[in-house]
């Protein structure tokens, strides 16, 4: 529809809710003489007289009453647009699907979420925390808008990674532990003796280990294991033993175990899972941005070589 067939329809429209030509100018600021052109245009447009002039007023047609009908519900329309429009300025599309592994669906980014809805109180959220293969079979189905999770090998292509951080693995210790006043651990000071919390053999954080550490002397005392560092470090904090977990999650810990580094080391490699060639909703966007944020703010807390991406 023309710009000029939408002015038409509006002095059309104030006319019929105001029954004078002058009236309606004055609701939409403009001159009588402009109304009265614009609805007489309108009229020879569609070939139909829409109102007769009753006692100084105008009174429409009963195609006028019905062009009427027609036109209310356009309006209405447009003013439901419109205020469409204003709410996802102000608070991006009411919805935000994530999916995320458990390194950083345990304590990161439910934190970072609580803080996007004090920002963007309409915003509703789904956030589903499984494996980094299931979360990038969740991004390519559609069932997320955005996904965290560790590289993994055939990823479709109809889906982009772009690196989000990369950190560096780091030792949990219980409080008052006798290694925890040494500045870095080496791999013979994790596994000589104490009970060991390692992760399971479905993290393949699992196998980067058993490279890094397979050189040493001494092979580790596993007492338990979890595919869970958030359960590692609980049951650190217990006691029960030391672990090497990533350094998101033992930030979250912080205080509650002793996080120490460890030379050598092995990396994380956080990603961020999205459908190639979408654009982004302002709320993904700000929630990203949020994110990336967050992992910045524990490599320089916690003092770590780690890299995080910046957008």
């Amino acid at each position: 529809m023309s710009r000029v067939r939408i002015r038409q329809l509006e002095a059309f429209h104030a006319v019929l809710k105001t029954g004078s030509a002058t009236r309606a100018a004055e609701l939409l600021r403009i001159s009588q003489p402009s109304v009265s052109k614009l609805v007489l245009d309108l009229e020879a447009d569609i070939d139909l007289r829409l109102f007769e002039r009753v006692r100084r007023r105008l009174v429409p047609t009963p195609e006028g009453r019905r062009l009427g009908q027609e036109v209310e519900g356009l309006f209405l329309q447009l003013s439901r647009i419109e205020h469409l429009g204003n709410e996802m300025r102000a608070k991006g599309i009411g919805g935000l699907r994530v999916a995320t592994l458990p390194a950083l669906g345990f304590g990161l980014v439910p934190h970072v979420l609580a803080k996007l809805r004090h920002v963007h109180p309409g915003v509703s959220a789904v956030l589903t925390v499984a494996p980094s293969q299931r979360v990038v079979e969740m991004v390519a189905a559609g069932e997320a808008d955005i996904g965290f999770a560790y590289p993994v090998p055939g990823t479709p292509s109809t889906l982009m990674r772009h690196p989000l951080a990369i950190l560096p693995a780091v030792a949990a210790l219980p409080r008052g532990h006798r290694l925890a006043r040494r500045s870095v651990l080496r791999p013979d000071d994790l596994f000589s003796g104490d009970p060991f919390i390692s992760l399971g053999r479905e993290d393949r954080s699992r196998d980067n280990m058993d490279v890094i550490f397979g050189k040493t002397s001494v092979a580790p005392q596993i007492v338990i294991e979890t595919q869970f560092a958030a359960v590692a470090c609980e049951l650190v904090a217990s006691g029960a033993g030391i672990a090497l977990i990533d350094a998101v999650t033992a930030n979250f810990y912080r205080g509650r175990v002793v996080i120490k580094p460890v030379n050598p080391t092995f990396n994380f490699d956080f990603g961020t899972i999205m459908l190639a060639g979408q654009p982004q909703s302002s709320i993904v966007h700000d929630f990203l941005q949020a994110v990336t944020a967050a992992l910045q703010a524990i490599i320089v807390a916690s003092q770590l070589p780690g890299k995080s991406r910046r957008s």
